[in-house]
């Protein structure tokens, strides 16, 4: 490969395979050190974690329900308050029609 720096002066494809095979080379090495540092975790502390996160996503899961059922009841509470006070309006309309109905028709 060539030491030019410029970099407008064009690559050859083999140039370049040359180029990412020593890119690739410096990657492994550069993992393979930092594996040494960072060993992996065994099946049994996996098992152990994933125990753990389970847990965890099921307490979050009582926690969420409990919560929407609370939030739930508290707008069907917000709604039959909203009805009862759409209704109450009209509770007394049957007596009123009745009333008109006499003025305007007459006893029946």
């Amino acid at each position: 490969m060539t030491a030019s720096t410029e970099m407008s002066t064009p690559v050859t494809r083999g140039e370049l395979l040359e180029a990412l095979e020593v890119l690739k080379a410096e990657l492994k090495a550069e993992l393979a050190t930092k594996a040494e540092l960072l060993p992996l975790a065994t099946k049994a502390e996996l098992e152990l974690w994933g125990g753990a996160l389970l847990a965890r996503i099921n307490s979050s899961e009582q926690r969420l329900s409990a919560e929407m059922a609370r939030q739930f009841g508290a707008f069907q509470e917000w709604m039959t308050a909203r009805f009862v006070a759409a209704d109450e309006k009209y509770e007394t309309l049957p007596d009123r029609v009745c009333r008109l109905e006499t003025a305007v028709f007459g006893p029946k």
